[in-house]
């Protein structure tokens, strides 16, 4: 079996201690190519130090990350299991890229320049090249009218839309999502949500930690239900969700739905 026949991402046995608190406990999951993964769960679960793991922004302690069959993040040098170098991070960087909470646009670049930027000067591509792609990406997240715009000219859902086109501009093969919703009003909400679910359609691979419920059971594929750095549930979001079997799971739900 090839490489590419397996899953797209796969995680195994990963563990991160942060300062003198465990907070990933040996973690497991796939994600197949294509595939709308959530991950859910209550503060401090460990859920986003997870997606940040997956992009190694931040290392595992211990545990595997394979991506397409190969693990990624370590070396063999002399026999010894390395940590790979950043520099040698940046292609897989560049295939799973990440959407932040805080968008983390640059304040003194216009939309359209924020979405140049890293296929500019991190990939080298030809800037006539970027900046047409960088419109389609504009108009795909419906914000062609306001490519002129600077960050501080533009509502939070607007910063996290270009956000999202910024991190397609790396041409990705998947994207990771840091509940990049929980920050924005109710009626900007939507109009991330929308611009995800276009995505999905599509068929971008794509990791959202999110506590929009209704996303999770009407877009996602599976769902990862994590408490206190472990997976406790997994499975089809609308079985998992309607019917949890265990406590900690109940009491997350009626959390959300409350």
């Amino acid at each position: 079996m090839s490489a590419t026949d397996g899953p797209l991402l796969e995680v195994a046995g990963l563990e991160k201690t942060l300062g003198t608190q465990r907070v990933l406990r040996g973690v497991d999951f796939t994600v197949n190519r294509g595939e709308v993964l959530a991950i859910i769960g209550a503060s401090g679960s460990g859920k986003s130090t997870l997606l940040r793991c997956l992009n190694l922004l931040i290392r595992p302690d211990n545990g595997r990350i394979l991506w397409q069959g190969r693990e990624v993040g370590w070396v063999q040098n002399g026999g010894k299991r390395m940590p790979a170098r950043e520099r040698d991070l940046l292609g897989y960087r560049t295939q799973i890229s990440m959407v932040f909470q805080s968008f983390n646009l640059f304040p003194h670049m216009t939309a359209l320049q924020n979405v140049m930027e890293a296929p500019v000067m991190v990939m080298k591509r030809p800037r006539d090249e970027v900046r047409a792609e960088a419109e389609a990406l504009l108009e795909k997240v419906r914000l062609s009218h306001r490519a002129g715009a600077y960050p501080h000219q533009m509502s939070g859902g607007e910063q996290q839309r270009v956000a999202i086109a910024r991190a397609l501009a790396m041409r990705p093969e998947a994207l990771l999502f840091d509940e990049v919703t929980s920050a924005l009003d109710p009626e900007l909400k939507g109009e991330v949500l929308s611009v995800m679910r276009d995505l999905a359609s599509e068929g971008m691979t794509m990791v959202s930690v999110s506590h929009e419920m209704g996303f999770v059971r009407n877009v996602a594929d599976r769902v990862v239900f994590m408490h206190k750095g472990r997976v406790c549930e997994a499975g089809d979001p609308k079985d998992v969700l309607a019917n949890p079997s265990t406590a900690e799971l109940q009491a997350f739900v009626r959390s959300v739905t409350d």
